[in-house]
């Protein structure tokens, strides 16, 4: 792991801890939502959990655009062979979030879009199959 991602994991994992620490005290408490843990509270000290947890994200945020802008610089001096026409290897992609029922899908083109559209659709009928099935 590289030393200056410590920074935001360590905060994140003050965070969690202040977190347990509030729910150990009895400060906070926590529901179970489906499978989602809702945790609430309204002591300091689980204030004070939520608000590293937040720091976290967004030093980590920070820290990625360091990087980043680190690597360019350090390519901006380089010079890229471009390959020629047809010689190239050309990556594809495509992934589908779950918000919810509601598949989003994204790709590098139209057909893997629509493939991915497809696998989320069928995911969410397997689902609420399996819901009703269970219910």
């Amino acid at each position: 792991m590289i030393p200056r991602t410590l920074v935001p994991v360590s905060i994140f994992v003050a965070g969690i801890a202040c977190i347990a620490m509030a729910v150990a005290t009895g400060e906070a408490e926590v529901n179970l939502v489906l499978i989602f843990p809702i945790f609430s509270g309204s002591s300091g000290l689980f204030l004070l959990g939520v608000v590293l947890i937040i720091v976290s994200f967004l030093v980590g945020f920070a820290m990625l655009a360091m990087t980043q802008a680190e690597v360019s610089r350090q390519n901006a001096g380089a010079l890229r062979e471009i390959p020629e026409h047809g010689t190239g290897t050309r990556t594809e992609y495509g992934g589908v979030i779950m918000v919810g029922p509601v598949p989003i899908a994204f790709g590098s083109n139209k057909k893997i879009a629509t493939i991915m559209l497809v696998l989320g659709v069928a995911a969410v009928l397997v689902l609420v199959g399996l819901i009703l099935l269970l219910a």
